[in-house]
């Protein structure tokens, strides 16, 4: 087969300009490869494209680059329910790593309580890799301390995530469609999330319709949020980027964006670091 490659990342890491603040973290990124050692899925969703690899070590250069000492890995669609990736950054970097998986619906509780003790704190719900919603799964993760994370904003799934127990992750703010404004059902639904009192709602610009910065459509949505419950609020880089088929991003592009996002520079080091710390069980910055 012949396979599409996928946009190449932008490793020219330039310094931000924003200050980070001590346990700065990134709550979403992935690790791809190296695919010899961690071959992806397949057959999974995106398995006619080919991805450059991204490891542990590349992650290492990008977080120093921005001044980031905290991330929570979300395991790829990309391999599917498989976790051994995953695992193998809990085992270099215990103190600094949180991780997000995909569990496989028969997972055992044993399973579970292993991989809570490794250091996940979530488990990862995409409409694009399972379409119906294992509510029975999301209610065993919770009584594990996991969070519930989603990613895609599907109707069917609103009322059941909204009647869930346990900790609520929306990813990329629920990709609300821009061209709908700030009314859109589908963004009215994130709002109704936080309002729950455990929702924290991940923030960058993958929602957005433009093709670059500074991805002006985005900047209503987001301070909404901020807004409507600046305490759980986090910032995510999605390095390296799977699947964006615009001009790549520079990562310090997408850490500077929150001075114009968030001006006030007390709301925005707490999402940098109180809250992603609260959200995924690290001890306070």
């Amino acid at each position: 087969m012949n396979r599409a490659k996928s946009p190449p990342i932008d490793r020219n890491y330039k310094k931000p300009k924003l200050k980070l603040p001590p346990g700065a973290c990134d709550t979403h990124f992935h690790f791809i490869g190296p695919q010899e050692q961690f071959p992806l899925k397949p057959d999974h969703v995106f398995s006619q494209l080919e991805f450059e690899d991204t490891t542990e070590d590349d992650w290492l250069v990008m977080q120093a680059a921005m001044g980031l000492t905290r991330g929570v890995v979300v395991n790829s669609m990309m391999y599917g329910h498989n976790y051994e990736i995953v695992l193998h950054g809990l085992g270099r970097f215990p103190d600094r790593l949180r991780a997000i998986i995909t569990p496989w619906p028969k997972i055992t509780d044993r399973e579970l309580e292993l991989l809570t003790n490794a250091g996940v704190v979530g488990a990862r719900f995409a409409h694009r890799l399972d379409p119906v919603l294992d509510e029975r799964l999301v209610a065993r993760v919770a009584e594990h301390g996991w969070s519930a994370s989603y990613l895609g904003n599907i109707p069917d799934w609103r009322p059941k995530i909204l009647a869930s127990p346990g900790r609520i992750v929306i990813e990329h703010a629920g990709h609300p469609p821009t061209r709908k404004g700030l009314d859109s059902p589908e963004f009215k639904f994130v709002l109704q999330c936080l309002d729950t009192g455990r929702c924290w709602v991940k923030i960058n610009p993958r929602f957005s319709s433009e093709n670059d910065f500074p991805f002006a459509d985005t900047k209503p949505f987001v301070q909404k949020l901020v807004a409507h419950a600046p305490g759980r609020i986090v910032w995510c880089s999605d390095w390296p980027h799977p699947q964006y088929f615009k001009p790549m991003p520079n990562d310090a592009d997408l850490v500077d964006i929150m001075a114009d996002w968030v001006p006030d520079e007390k709301v925005r080091n707490r999402i940098f670091a109180e809250n992603a710390a609260e959200a995924f069980g690290f001890p306070p910055p």
